[in-house]
């Protein structure tokens, strides 16, 4: 029994940590991308260097290329996946608290 518990304490804390992770990945992409392009792509088209897809970023309208737009499109079609992945993770570690600080954790062992 034991040592069953502990295989599925460490599947739970993968998939905690998986869900986590790619939550905090899709999360910082949105954010690094609009703030890098808010500051460094220009605000009207630039048809020489292609700029000419207009796209909001940091509530700022720029001009980015085509490759840049598609960029932040498909960061921010895959943000509300990324939302679910780390509300799972969120809800998995508050019910079966596998990370939690020292001493928040009841112990079970007093009541058994």
């Amino acid at each position: 029994m034991g040592q069953s518990n502990w295989k599925m304490v460490i599947i739970r804390k993968t998939l905690i940590v998986l869900l986590g992770s790619i939550f905090i990945a899709g999360l910082g992409t949105v954010l690094f991308l609009n703030a890098f392009y808010s500051s460094h792509l220009p605000g009207a088209p630039d048809k020489e260097a292609g700029r000419i897809y207009q796209m909001n970023a940091n509530r700022f309208t720029v001009y980015g290329t085509k490759q840049e737009f598609q960029r932040l499109s498909v960061a921010e079609k895959w943000l509300p996946f990324a939302g679910i992945c780390g509300l799972i993770a969120g809800v998995l570690n508050f019910k079966y608290r596998d990370f939690s600080p020292p001493g928040s954790k009841p112990d079970l062992r007093r009541h058994a």
